[in-house]
């Protein structure tokens, strides 16, 4: 009979070569730039009991061959291997991540991958423009708790303009839309990026639509036309500034201002493009004013 001793040692000098014979196939593969070979060569290693070195080998080689979902794999486990290696780890998740912005669209959710990765393996470690990777694939809650810190580490204007964008836009979603409206309207301020700031000023219409709307249905007249002239002024030509525009109409209605109302109201029979749901709205709401009795205000949302 084999003693166990012997037994347990021919087992494991059994699975140690096949390791070392995978990594050493997968060095040449690497050497000789047959990157997709390497991969699949420190991918066996690594099962084999490879340890930190044959972590790092599979994501530099994953790198190379562009697969970033197996770089991302490998860099995570090489910082769980050997802690003593987080710097390279976190290098690796960081050049991950900049091939993930030049992906085009199909790389969003590897960019997302990469910035949690690095954020778990070297959470102080500043994002910079990867920031937004952050929030790539989150709802909009999760989004709200992730921002912040990547706010924080964001280093030029652009990356902090387009992250609060996303705050903004993350805070309208979940209905805290009075809080959106200060979040837009500092990207409006602060950008010199006209995507942006179109963006921006969107959503700052959207958001005070919205609350005009709120406050008109809660009988306050005054801080609805507030909200209401908010939305016109952020977002004139858009469906949310005609909206407005009527909405600001039934504000000054409902506080007997029946020429104002008749003004708001012209306003949209008179623009251009305005969506015929909101031109016959606003059509019926001037047509309503000739049968309103003198001195009388007050009409129907």
């Amino acid at each position: 009979m084999i003693p166990r001793v012997l037994l347990l040692g021919a087992l494991i000098g059994a699975c140690s070569p096949v390791a070392a014979d995978h990594e050493r196939l997968g060095d040449r593969a690497y050497r000789e730039g047959r990157y997709v070979a390497a991969v699949a060569e420190y991918r066996a290693a690594s099962r084999s009991r490879g340890g930190a070195r044959v972590y790092a080998k599979l994501g530099s080689a994953a790198l190379h061959d562009r697969d970033l979902a197996t770089a991302i794999d490998a860099y995570a486990a090489l910082k769980e291997a050997d802690p003593s290696r987080t710097a390279e780890a976190a290098a690796g998740l960081e050049r991950a991540a900049y091939l993930a912005t030049h992906g085009g669209a199909a790389q969003p959710v590897q960019l997302a991958a990469a910035v949690r990765a690095l954020r778990a393996v070297a959470p102080g470690r500043p994002l910079g423009r990867f920031g937004l990777g952050l929030v790539a694939g989150l709802d909009a809650t999760e989004a709200l708790g992730a921002l912040p810190a990547a706010l924080a580490s964001a280093t030029d204007s652009r990356s902090v303009d387009s992250l609060l964008l996303a705050y903004g836009e993350a805070q309208r979603v979940t209905t805290a839309c009075e809080a959106a409206t200060h979040t837009f309207s500092a990207v409006v301020r602060r950008t010199r990026n006209s995507g942006l700031r179109s963006s921006a000023a969107q959503g700052l219409g959207a958001c005070a639509l919205r609350l005009g709307l709120d406050a008109l249905s809660g009988e306050q007249a005054e801080l609805a036309e507030r909200w209401f002239e908010a939305a016109l002024s952020a977002a004139p030509a858009t469906p949310s500034g005609w909206r407005a525009a009527i909405g600001l109409g039934d504000a000054r209605m409902t506080q007997g201002d029946v020429l104002g109302a008749a003004i708001a109201y012209q306003g949209v029979l008179s623009a251009a493009g305005v969506p015929d749901t909101l031109q016959k709205l606003a059509a019926g709401k001037l047509d309503a004013l000739s049968r309103v009795p003198p001195g009388e205000g007050g009409l129907a949302q």
